[in-house]
């Protein structure tokens, strides 16, 4: 119970931030916005720690394998948004530390891929566990 509680505490966090720096870093990168780095900087190890927390409650709440197949395809985008989010803060941290652009450039094409997958991995979540409610569906 307590992991499933827990990942539905954080999960709108997960949802929400990949896209809020996608948005912020796209902003920062075309108008060269370097006061922006910091809050891209420790926005991005904010969204991962959250994003983590998010993935671990819900394969500890459900398990890596088994369950539905809409259930598969929520958990296989979750796992897939957290590696991409890695990937992004980790790229964006070196691009500041070893003053590379282009690897800040990549951390926003990343977040905009975490974007993408996150909201995948919530279209088959709410239908996984939602399909009762959702008008139409069933």
């Amino acid at each position: 119970m307590w992991p499933e509680f827990i990942h539905h505490l954080t999960l709108h966090f997960a949802i929400v931030l990949p896209m809020v720096m996608a948005a912020i870093g796209t902003y920062a990168v075309r108008a060269n916005q370097k006061a922006l780095i910091p809050l891209l900087r420790w926005g991005g190890w904010i969204t991962l720690v959250l994003t983590a927390i998010t993935v671990i409650a819900g394969v500890a709440a459900g398990g890596l394998s088994g369950g539905e197949e809409v259930l598969k395809h929520h958990r296989y985008l979750g796992i897939l948004t957290a590696a991409v989010v890695v990937l992004a803060a980790i790229s964006f941290e070196q691009g500041v530390r070893r003053k590379i652009e282009d690897l800040r450039t990549f951390s926003v094409a990343m977040w905009w891929t975490a974007s993408f997958s996150v909201i995948g991995a919530g279209h088959w979540g709410t239908l996984g566990e939602h399909a009762d409610v959702i008008p139409g569906l069933f």
